[in-house]
C-alpha cells in the first residue's frame, strides 16, 4: 500500500466512532472473517460500522482515495472477497430491529440477522420471509431473492420490502421505494446491495404465522427412488399453504452428528404448513400411509422454531453451495442429485442436494423488483464442506456434472444469487436477468456508481463480470 493512502486511514480512524482495525492490528483476521470459513477477506482495512453515519463517511474516503468498498453482514455468501485495494465495512452493529403490529412491517438495521426480527415479529404473530437458517443476514438473503418456508403461500422475501436506506458511492445516503428512488429500489431487489451501495435500513412486510405444521420424515437412502416418485406426484398437487423439499444427505462420520444418523444417508421429505393444522397433518399422512418413515419429525410447532426444519449449522464452517431454477423434475434429477451426493469412490465432500417446491405466490409478477426467477418449477441446491484443496476440487466438479446432467431441466431464469458464491454467483447472474433487465441494471450502475466503487458484488458494470476465486 502506498504512504499516502496508508496515512489517509489514520484520518478515518479519527473520523469514525465503529472500530477500525488494519492489517498491523492484533484483531484484524478476526473481524474480516466471514461466516463461510472458506473466504478470507484481506481488505486494507476493516470496518465496524456502529451507525449510518459511519458507513457515510467511509464510503466518502474509500471514494476520495480509490478505495474499493466491500460490506459484510453475517458473511455466509461472498462474491467477490476484499483485498489490499478494498475497505471492508462490517454491518453486524447495525442490528436495531422495529416492529409495526398494526401495519405488519418490521424496520431493520443493515446488519441484522433474521433471529431477532423472528423473535420480536412472533410476539405479534407476525413473521418476516426467511429462509432456513434464521442466522442468516436478513439484508443480503432477502435483496437476493428469498425463498423460506413461506415463500409458496406469501412469496419471496424481496417481494416483501417496502422501503431502503441505501449509502451511494458519492456517500449520499438516500431512501428508495417505489414512491422514492423507484428505479434504484428497483434495482436493488435482486440484483443486491454489494453493487450498487450499502443499505443501512430497511423496512419489509410481515406475514401472519403462529403455529405450523413442519418437520421432516426421513427415510433410507435405498427408498430414495420410490420416495422421489411419491413426492413428485404429491407436491405438484400440493396447495398454496404448503412449502416443501426433498432432499439427500449423506451425513458426515463425525461425532457431532447423532448417532442414529452417523455416516449414514437418507431421502429426507420436510416442508412447512401455514394454514390449518389438520389440513397440514393430513398431507403429511399421506407419508405415513404410504410408508411408514425411519424417523418421523413432523409435526405442529410455533413459527419460532422453523430452524428446526432444516437443521442448518449454527457454527461458522468451510462451505461451498450452488443453485439453480429447474422447469420440472423427473427420475433424470434423482439420478444428478443421487450422484452428486453419495456417487463416486470414497467418501463425498458434498453433504446434501434439496429440491424446493416451487411455484405458488412466488410464481406471481412483480415488476418493482428487478428480481427474475419466477417460473422454475423447483429449485435445486447442492452443499458441502471444503475440508482442504482435494474436497474444493470435488465439489467444484460434482457441481459442474450435476449441471450438464440437468442441461435440459434448467429453467429460462435458471440463476439463483442466493445459492452461489464467488466465480459461479458471477456466472449466475447472466442466467438470473434477461438482456433487458440486465441493461436496464447496468445503466442504473453506471448513473449511481459511475467509478465502480462498490466492485465486489456481481458485476453491473461490464457485460460479463470478472471471475472471482475461492479463498
Amino acid at each position: 500500500m502506498d504512504r499516502p493512502r496508508e496515512h489517509s486511514l489514520d484520518a478515518l480512524r479519527i473520523a469514525l466512532d465503529g472500530k477500525m482495525l488494519v492489517r498491523r492490528d492484533g484483531d484484524y483476521a478476526h473481524a474480516c472473517q466471514a461466516w463461510n470459513q472458506a473466504w478470507t477477506h484481506r481488505p486494507a482495512a476493516v470496518i465496524a460500522a456502529a451507525h449510518e453515519r459511519d458507513v457515510i463517511t467511509t464510503v466518502r474516503h474509500a471514494a476520495a482515495h480509490g478505495y474499493k468498498v466491500v460490506v459484510q453482514s453475517t458473511g455466509h455468501g461472498v462474491t467477490v472477497p476484499a483485498d489490499e485495494q478494498s475497505i471492508l465495512i462490517t454491518m453486524a452493529g447495525l442490528d436495531h430491529v422495529t416492529i409495526d403490529a398494526v401495519q405488519r412491517t418490521a424496520t431493520i438495521g443493515g446488519g441484522t440477522a433474521w433471529n431477532p426480527v423472528l423473535e420480536k415479529a412472533q410476539e405479534h404473530g407476525l413473521a418476516p420471509l426467511l429462509g432456513s437458517a434464521p442466522h442468516v443476514g436478513a439484508i443480503g438473503y432477502t435483496l437476493g431473492g428469498g425463498f423460506g418456508w413461506l415463500a409458496r403461500k406469501h412469496g419471496l422475501a424481496v417481494d416483501s420490502v417496502t422501503s431502503l436506506r441505501i449509502v451511494l458511492a458519492d456517500g449520499r445516503a438516500v431512501t428508495a421505494s417505489q414512491d422514492e428512488n423507484p428505479d434504484l429500489f428497483w434495482a436493488m431487489c435482486g440484483a443486491g446491495g454489494g453493487s450498487l451501495g450499502v443499505v443501512v435500513e430497511a423496512t419489509i412486510r410481515l406475514a401472519p404465522a403462529t403455529d405450523v405444521y413442519a418437520g421432516n420424515l426421513m427415510y433410507p437412502i435405498d427408498q430414495a427412488r420410490e420416495a422421489f416418485g411419491f413426492f413428485q406426484n404429491w407436491s405438484a398437487r400440493a396447495p398454496r399453504e404448503l412449502t416443501s423439499a426433498f432432499n439427500i444427505t449423506a451425513f458426515p462420520p463425525l461425532d457431532i452428528v447423532p448417532e442414529p444418523l452417523r455416516g449414514k444417508a437418507f431421502a429426507i421429505v420436510r416442508g412447512c404448513f401455514s394454514g390449518d393444522l389438520g389440513e397440514g397433518q393430513a398431507l403429511i399422512d399421506e407419508w405415513r400411509a404410504w410408508c411408514a418413515p425411519a424417523m418421523d419429525m413432523f409435526g405442529p410447532m410455533p413459527f419460532a422454531r422453523c430452524a428446526e426444519i432444516s437443521q442448518d449449522p449454527v457454527d461458522p464452517v468451510p462451505a461451498a453451495s450452488n443453485g439453480k431454477w429447474l422447469s420440472g423434475i423427473d427420475e433424470a434429477v434423482l439420478d444428478a442429485m443421487l450422484g452428486a451426493v453419495t456417487g463416486g469412490p470414497g467418501p463425498s465432500p458434498m453433504l446434501f442436494a434439496e429440491l424446493r417446491h416451487g411455484g405458488g405466490a412466488i410464481s406471481e409478477p412483480n415488476s418493482t423488483v428487478s428480481y427474475s426467477g419466477r417460473d422454475g418449477a423447483y429449485s435445486l441446491e447442492m452443499v458441502g464442506l471444503i475440508t482442504g484443496p482435494d474436497a474444493d476440487a470435488e465439489l467444484d466438479r460434482r457441481f459442474s456434472d450435476t449441471w450438464k446432467q440437468l442441461r435440459g431441466h434448467l429453467a429460462e431464469r435458471s440463476g439463483y444469487l442466493n445459492f452461489t458464491e464467488g466465480q459461479e454467483r458471477i456466472a449466475a447472474a447472466t442466467s438470473a436477468f434477461n438482456r433487458k433487465t440486465w441493461n436496464r441494471l447496468h445503466a442504473i450502475k453506471r448513473e449511481h456508481d459511475p467509478a465502480n466503487v462498490f466492485s465486489h458484488g456481481i458485476d453491473l458494470a461490464r457485460r460479463r463480470g470478472l471471475m472471482g476465486a475461492r479463498r
